[in-house]
């Protein structure tokens, strides 16, 4: 009985993977968790090619230092028209934060969002199987002082993901805070000396990644994530944050 969640799932019969699920968690604790995972492609209401879902079976991180050009990007935040005006993520209860509409993928971004996409498909598609990978949303996060971003997931998409843009490199304690609700996760990193993608488990509840200026970093989407800027002195701590599907 403990395996017909997984089979339910990988049938794209999610509804019923939930259901068996939290009839097993009901005698295992480790079961309460994978519900979550199977709730998530249940409320997506999409169906997933078999290859696919076997990959997000087990969460994956991936994380790279690019060279994407930041200054235009950054003049382009500071000149966005509405910056610092209250829209409809101001109230999202997250602190001394500031979110634009997350469409700029389709404004003066669009080259920066193609790079990205771009980029994405060359270094990650092949771990997916899938040579089809499309850039749905992008948005700037200006984070001032101790600012808080509260815990969460996105729902609209497969992976999700942060470019760095201006970040202080003092702060070995804040960053990106991403929950592990399934006992292992793959964490895929860039060697750069090397020129190579590396690949190590991570085991326990929580992964903290300390950003550098242009860290790139890739997640599934049904990952709830956080941001803690514990520093008193960090001052606009800027990313880009992007949410991708694949498209058979």
């Amino acid at each position: 009985m403990k395996n017909l969640p997984k089979f339910f799932y990988l049938c794209n019969f999610f509804r019923l993977a939930v259901y068996f699920s939290k009839l097993i968690s009901i005698f295992s604790k480790k079961e309460r968790k994978r519900t979550s995972f199977y709730n998530f492609f249940k409320k997506r209401k999409r169906y997933f090619d078999k290859d696919l879902l076997t990959a997000f079976y087990r969460p994956k991180i991936f994380i790279f230092n690019h060279d994407f050009e930041t200054k235009e990007v950054l003049d382009n935040i500071y000149n966005y028209e509405n910056l610092f005006e209250v829209n409809k993520f101001t109230n999202d209860g997250h602190k001394n934060v500031f979110q634009s509409e997350h469409n700029l993928n389709k404004k003066k971004f669009i080259d920066t969002s193609k790079s990205i996409e771009n980029f994405v498909i060359k270094n990650i598609s092949n771990i997916f199987n899938s040579k089809k990978i499309n850039l749905i949303k992008m948005w700037f996060v200006i984070t001032k002082q101790s600012g808080i971003i509260n815990k969460h997931s996105h729902f609209d998409s497969d992976l999700s993901g942060v470019l760095y843009l201006k970040v202080n490199l003092n702060s070995s304690n804040s960053g990106l805070e991403i929950f592990n609700p399934l006992g292992e996760m793959d964490i895929y990193k860039n060697n750069l000396s090397l020129n190579k993608i590396e690949k190590s488990t991570f085991t326990g509840d929580k992964y903290l990644f300390s950003p550098k200026n242009n860290d790139l970093i890739i997640f599934n989407s049904y990952l709830e994530h956080s941001v803690q800027n514990k520093d008193p002195n960090i001052a606009d701590r800027i990313s880009l944050p992007f949410d991708l599907i694949f498209k058979s």
